[in-house]
């Protein structure tokens, strides 16, 4: 009778009522509480993105074009699109009122789509007829009254499509355009080469020679500004990024400027080698000075020899132009780059010649991340070998991998002594070298003989008293053991045409160094930012299930499929029974009852046959429904459950 009063008129409308007010009960309840369970925290942002939105001086505003008319069918799309609309919703709701979101659905032939066109978007066709844009646009300041969004001057970044293989990096992209966006000039990078990579003369030639690619696109991006090689104070706020490309014979104060420029915060990028291959001017391998920084920050980085590797190897012109696998040039695939790492987890394939390795040191305190690696088929081979080398099969010689796996590529990450645990390194005529308060000492006992030396013993103390032994914050560092990974020859052909410079990369070496420039230059929050999570969660479950019913199933029929062949062809033998004539003998009852327990059985084969493939699809249906139950039911009954406990403890509470 009771149940019977619920299903009545007036019963279903009080609980319409119910499940209304205790809707709202429960939004008002839980009102800005978020709750992220999934395993990669995909919908919650790191440290690094919320310091980034703190620090905007002024609004931004995002415009995120999605066509959603156009992508009914597109399940994948439309999810992935879900999942950058939620991420901008919790930069909104991380900004504190500074981030202002816009989600627009650019319909075909609407203002909207030309506004998205105006905005530099693509837009991507899926089908025959219909288009999807799947974009950004972050514009920064505020709007000039009666000016639109797509007209106004505020400075303006897009992600013209959301691509899938970047999903990993969603929030890393996003929060990279915000803070670029909202800086004010480029990003300032000291070189430091001992290299002529922006262009020089070449004495055997005597002619001048093109700057490298990677150094005049980096032009295009970045502020560059060259540092000396003598240079003894490197400050950090000069400078986004050192970029350390094969220097040789630094002074002590050099070494000691880049060691307290690391420990302030600065980052940097070296690129060193064994053998230079375009260092024609003095001897191809760079200073072994540096391995004092090295060692300090926990690695060891050999200057005598390269790796060569017999799987990896490229194949070069030989003698008489026969073709010949060189072990020193390598040509390392996805397997051998690191997939965790925004640098390198796009990349499918590198060049790399007589590439040096880079060895962790014991007790080492920092964090130590590979790059690139070699296979197990490498071995060190001496550097000397390359010296005049006439033919590359001279390198094949004595070679035997020892199955290890060699670092070339490495980045550090952590908190460092100093290098230089004495102090200031002063040099004092020549070779002469002396340390710290020592110097200092005797720098000061000079003054009253020579009263115009004051100022200098004065800055000398100050940096006595101002260097650090170790750094005040986690360093951040990349060691590259090749300089010829940045040379053209390796992985692009540029031609001249019409006054205009059209490069043709074979290779993904430069966007290997515009990743690692790109990401060490930016905000030390952005560098924190790292791949997330995967969205899309595959079915492994389901997946095992098929795969163990798929591998049932073909052993059962396998047999049955045997053996219904065996019968098919007995029967085959039995119907054409012929008689010494060649004419059709009579069957025999015996025969007959024979063909019909056949004819039975093949049945019976094809039954079991069908059972069989039956089964797997009811053991996949049976844990889909188990899914969907959980789901639908179990989940939503424990949310209301936690949701009454609350209510009632909050109810005891107030009573």
């Amino acid at each position: 009778m009771h149940i019977s009063k619920w299903f009545s008129g007036a019963g279903l409308v009080i609980l319409a009522l119910i499940v209304l007010f205790s809707t709202l009960f429960t939004d008002w309840i839980f009102k800005g509480a978020r709750v992220d369970l999934t395993e990669g925290q995909i919908y919650t942002l790191s440290d690094g993105s919320k310091n980034i939105v703190s620090e905007l001086d002024k609004p931004l505003e995002l415009y995120f074009f999605f066509s959603q008319s156009t992508t009914r069918e597109a399940l994948g799309l439309r999810n992935y699109a879900k999942q950058v609309r939620e991420l901008l919703e919790e930069y909104v709701s991380a900004s504190k009122g500074k981030i202002k979101l816009t989600v627009i659905d650019p319909e075909p032939f609407s203002e909207d789509e030309d506004r998205a066109a105006a905005f530099g978007l693509e837009a991507v066709p899926i089908n025959n007829s219909d288009t999807v844009y799947f974009g950004l646009v972050a514009q920064y300041g505020e709007l000039t009254e009666g000016a639109t969004a797509e007209e106004n001057e505020r400075p303006t970044l897009q992600i013209p499509f959301f691509q899938a293989e970047r999903q990993r990096f969603l929030e890393y992209d996003i929060a990279k355009m915000i803070h670029q966006v909202s800086q004010t000039k480029k990003p300032v990078i000291g070189l430091l080469s001992g290299l002529q990579v922006d262009g020089g003369f070449e004495m055997m030639t005597r002619q001048p020679t093109a700057p490298w690619f990677t150094f005049s696109q980096l032009k295009e991006l970045f502020e560059v500004m060259p540092v000396a090689e003598d240079v003894q104070e490197i400050p950090v706020q000069d400078y986004n990024l050192l970029l350390v490309v094969h220097p040789k014979e630094l002074s002590e104060e050099t070494l000691f400027a880049i060691d307290q420029y690391v420990l302030r915060g600065g980052h940097a990028v070296f690129f060193v080698d064994p053998f230079a291959e375009l260092d024609r001017m003095s001897e191809n391998k760079a200073s072994q000075d540096l391995n004092r920084l090295f060692n300090a920050w926990g690695v060891n980085v050999d200057m005598g020899k390269f790796i060569g590797d017999a799987q990896l190897a490229l194949q070069v012109s030989g003698q008489n132009r026969q073709p010949v696998r060189h072990l020193g040039i390598l040509q390392l695939t996805d397997q051998n780059l690191a997939r965790d790492s925004i640098s390198t987890s796009q990349l499918e394939t590198l060049h790399m010649s007589s590439t040096g390795f880079i060895s962790t040191l014991e007790g080492v305190t920092t964090k130590i991340e590979p790059l690139m690696t070699s296979s197990e088929h490498a071995m060190p081979i001496d550097a000397a070998k390359l010296v005049q080398m006439d033919d590359p099969l001279t390198l094949m010689q004595g070679f035997t991998p020892d199955g290890k796996v060699y670092s070339m590529g490495v980045r550090i990450t952590g908190e460092v002594q100093s290098a230089f645990p004495e102090g200031v390194p002063i040099s004092e005529g020549g070779d002469d070298t002396k340390q710290g308060s020592e110097a200092a000492e005797d720098i000061a006992d000079d003054v009253a003989e020579e009263p115009v030396e004051a100022e200098s013993v004065k800055a000398v103390t100050d940096n006595k008293q101002e260097y650090l032994q170790k750094s005040g914050q986690p360093i951040n560092v990349v060691i590259v053991a090749d300089t010829d990974v940045l040379t053209d020859r390796l992985w692009v052909q540029v031609q001249e045409m019409f006054g205009q410079q059209i490069a043709s990369p074979f290779a993904d070496n430069g966007n290997f160094f515009f990743n690692t420039v790109e990401l060490l230059s930016g905000s030390s929050d952005l560098i924190d930012i790292r791949g997330q999570g995967r969205y899309f969660r595959p079915f492994t479950v389901v997946k095992e299930m098929r795969r163990a019913a798929e591998e049932e199933f073909q052993s059962v029929e396998q047999g049955l499929q045997q053996e219904l062949q065996n019968i098919e062809q007995q029967l085959t033998a039995l119907q054409n029974q012929q008689g010494e004539n060649g004419e059709m003998i009579t069957l025999t009852p015996e025969v007959e009852n024979q063909l019909e327990e056949f004819r039975k059985k093949k049945l019976s084969i094809r039954k079991q046959l069908r059972d069989v493939q039956h089964q797997l699809n009811k053991d996949i249906e049976a844990l889909d429904f188990k899914l969907k139950l959980i789901n639908i039911a179990l989940v939503p009954f424990i949310l209301t459950l936690i949701v009454v406990v609350i209510a009632l403890y909050r109810r005891r509470k107030r009573g």
